[in-house]
């Protein structure tokens, strides 16, 4: 089975613009353990990085993470965190953790953690990874 991303562009309708323009808004998309599709939008990536710039130049790694990860968490308000270890990052040894909501349709945040048993404590799994 092959996983992969794309770079896509979304054109508002533009009735929805104040000036009539047609904003375009580029994402990028992965397909969840569920087969759903979810983005990531620039702005949110943007946002990500000013909060978590240890992912500064990973930034592919958080769709790969997504397809398809080690482990699959629930979250809060049926979020899902889907992780997966990264031997070489920046810092050595980590995992990465991509929130996201497959019924939004949409990537919500990304971190590093060199601990991820303690998110394992907390939340029941909903997917793992065959080996």
């Amino acid at each position: 089975m092959s996983y992969d991303y794309e770079l896509n562009a979304y054109a508002r309708n533009p009735s929805h613009s104040k000036n009539g323009g047609t904003p375009i808004l580029s994402y990028q998309t992965a397909t969840t353990v569920s087969g759903i599709e979810v983005r990531l939008y620039a702005d949110m990536l943007n946002r990500m990085l000013r909060k978590h710039g240890e992912l500064k130049n990973m930034e592919s790694k958080i769709l790969e993470t997504v397809i398809p990860p080690d482990l699959v968490l629930g979250g809060h308000e049926n979020e899902l965190l889907a992780l997966k270890h990264y031997e070489k990052t920046p810092f050595g040894a980590k995992h990465i953790v991509v929130v996201y909501s497959e019924n939004k349709h949409l990537i919500i945040t990304a971190f590093l953690t060199s601990e991820p048993s303690r998110l394992l404590k907390k939340r029941r799994i909903v997917w793992r990874k065959q080996t």
